[in-house]
């Protein structure tokens, strides 16, 4: 232990330490609750043994700075700072799950397509923090949570970006040292070199050679060692490790993302992640220009060279099969309309629905089963089969029917605003199933994927929402998440620039301003260019 354990603890009054879970090189990480509405954090407390002048608890200060500017499903969210006995502290909501290190210890390695699905989503993560001006420089199974989620996947959480940097740093934070876990550092990392977004394309490549494998790329007997590999020595092919096998495609993915020169790798974590879904799908991967953004600071110094900045596709599909209610589905009544009930009818049932549909005329009645009535045998699952709509007259005085195809999206936006946006996907991909034809799921649910960088499920969404409704072209929301996503992405993306197109009018004030005011230039020209396809 570095430092007192503060389990029972209370940190200014608002945040009870309950034990500690985890321990790293600059802090301990302990289970909390905030007080008065107990929910459930976790804490982690710089270690008492550093002192405030040590460039240790600089980082530890920057780690809540650069925290707090990500919001991700696959990366930790900062709730809270802090200072407690004038060390600092950060708050972060309490994943639950288990490390991808002890997923691997316990299983060795995953099949093909979960090490593709996991390692997706740490790009996609990794997408975000990029387009902030983050690098985590950490990148391992160690700092990747994994969660369980229907229907048998995982759900992925980047942590601990204690070691992270600004990309527009003119110096690197380690002042030449290197700074790292040397199984997971790229070459420059090892040599203490500036680093750019680069190095976490090349601990992807080394986590997904040890996702596949089961065996790290280098081993050695002490650091000094691994970083001597890291450094010169080329990578084994995933074939090379017994019992070996066609990798097929993540061959060439793997020893691209494992290249000792940072230009030889992926230019972005989207590109890596493009790859990888073409491997899953079997077609071609895009090879356009990488597109890069200046990074803020003084344009002579070597802080104002241009940098990448990535953005991640779709994930695998989320396809579930559904039970709603009982085994007979009904779509929505319209608000006004009369309330429509189904059935179970028996064929040789007709006249009785007749009968009693034309002396219900007008009035509000309650159909019972007429076998039933007589004490006949019950309907056989055949005759369920069959149905047949009844209308039940609305009471006059009766409140409109609600919507369940609205209440299901505003259930999955309350899901969001709890920070649970995962399980906010899930219920809306279940809904579409039932409610294809409703406008506000599939929007509720463009809108989500398009806000986690996932452009093809994304456009889908939405075009189908637009289809439904014309008035989503005019949405704030959509057109400001289409104009990001078709100017961040690393090259010029058709699907993007088509939705925009589609969208029209509504979309052309936002993609002025970028083409006026964007401080990219070659962003401003793809605006440009898009501008005039619109006119």
């Amino acid at each position: 232990m570095r430092g007192k354990d503060l389990s029972g603890e209370v940190l200014e009054d608002r945040y009870r330490v309950l034990e500690r879970i985890a321990e790293g090189a600059m802090g301990a990480v302990y289970r909390g609750t905030r007080l008065n509405i107990d929910r459930a954090v976790a804490i982690k407390v710089m270690h008492a043994s550093l002192p405030s002048a040590m460039e240790g608890r600089k980082r530890f200060e920057r780690e809540a700075k650069l925290m707090a500017r990500l919001e991700h499903p696959h990366c930790v969210s900062l709730i809270d700072y802090g200072l407690h006995g004038a060390k600092p502290y950060v708050v972060m909501e309490l994943v639950r799950g288990r490390s991808l290190h002890d997923a691997l210890v316990e299983q060795g390695k995953f099949e093909i397509t979960r090490a593709i699905d996991v390692m997706r989503q740490v790009l996609s993560g990794l997408a975000h923090a990029h387009e902030q001006g983050i690098i985590h420089r950490d990148i391992k199974p160690a700092n990747i949570m994994v969660t369980p989620k229907a229907p048998l996947g995982l759900h992925v959480r980047i942590l601990d970006f204690g070691l992270a940097r600004m990309l527009e740093a003119s110096t690197s934070v380690s002042n030449g040292v290197a700074v790292g876990t040397p199984s997971y550092m790229a070459p420059e990392q090892c040599r203490g070199e500036e680093l750019d977004a680069r190095v976490d394309i090349y601990a992807c490549g080394v986590v997904l050679f040890e996702m596949l494998t089961g065996k790290k790329p280098f081993i050695a007997g002490d650091p000094i060692a691994i970083v001597k590999k890291q450094i010169d020595q080329p990578p084994p092919h995933l074939r090379d490790i017994p019992p070996g096998g066609d990798y097929g495609a993540l061959e060439d993915i793997v020893a691209r993302a494992l290249s000792k020169s940072a230009a030889d790798r992926f230019p972005s974590a989207v590109a890596m992640a493009e790859a990888l879904e073409a491997a899953v799908s079997g077609r071609p991967a895009t090879a356009e220009p990488t597109m890069v953004l200046p990074v803020t600071g003084d344009p002579s110094s070597s802080a104002s060279k241009e940098k990448t900045v990535t953005l991640a596709p779709p994930s695998a599909s989320m396809d579930v099969p559904i039970t709603v209610g009982s085994s007979v589905i009904q779509k929505p009544p319209k608000p006004g309309s009369s309330v429509r009930r189904q059935l179970p009818v028996s064929r040789t049932r007709w006249f009785v629905l007749a009968a009693l549909l034309a002396l219900g005329a007008g009035v509000a009645f309650v159909v019972v089963n007429y076998d039933d009535w007589l004490g006949a045998k019950k309907p056989t699952e055949a005759d369920a089969a069959f149905t047949r709509v009844v209308d039940v007259p609305k009471p006059p005085d009766a409140a409109p029917p609600s919507d369940p195809a609205t209440d299901l999206a505003k259930q999955a936006s309350d899901l969001v605003a709890a920070g649970k946006q995962q399980a906010a996907i899930d219920s809306l991909v279940k809904a579409r199933k039932v409610y294809p034809d409703s406008a506000i799921l599939a929007l509720t649910l463009g809108k989500l994927y398009m806000g986690k960088l996932w452009w093809a499920d994304g456009i889908a969404n939405l075009r189908d929402a637009i289809k439904l409704d014309p008035n989503v072209k005019e949405d704030d929301e959509v057109i400001k998440l289409t104009v990001r996503g078709f100017l961040m992405t690393p090259s010029y993306d058709y699907r993007l620039a088509n939705l925009l197109i589609e969208i029209g009018p509504p979309a052309k004030p936002a993609l002025a301003e970028a083409a006026k005011s964007h401080p990219n230039p070659p962003t401003r020209a793809r605006a440009e260019s898009l501008l005039r396809r619109m006119h």
